[in-house]
């Protein structure tokens, strides 16, 4: 599991207990939201960081990617359902809160799914 799935890991047992404890296999689960997470990051940061510029050194080119590697991170994290808080409202208790949680978890599981990179 690379870093991204343990940050997404850690912040789930802790904040998002209930969608949580609704994951058959975390390990595999965290693992591949990580690299899709990844994967995510460095398309963005390539996008923001775009070509070496004309009039650029290596070290500028450098230190600029760095630069976009940290805005790229944040977008992505800042908007990835798994570091979303969880939400619940009376309603989906009054009916059957399993149930309900079960399919809020599988919408989920679904847009990591089918979340282009």
């Amino acid at each position: 599991m690379n870093h991204y799935g343990q940050l997404a890991l850690d912040h789930s047992r802790n904040h998002r207990p209930v969608a949580y404890s609704q994951i058959p296999d975390p390990n595999e689960f965290f693992a591949e939201a990580g690299e899709e997470i990844a994967a995510a990051i460095t398309e963005t940061r390539d996008q923001i960081l775009g070509p070496p510029r004309a009039d650029e050194d290596l070290e500028s080119y450098r230190r600029r990617g760095y630069q976009a590697l940290a805005t790229a991170e944040e977008l992505v994290l800042t908007d990835h359902f798994l570091f979303q808080p969880e939400t619940t409202t009376d309603e989906d208790f009054d009916e059957d809160p399993d149930l309900a949680d079960r399919y809020r978890l599988l919408d989920e599981i679904n847009r990591v799914i089918n979340q282009p990179l």
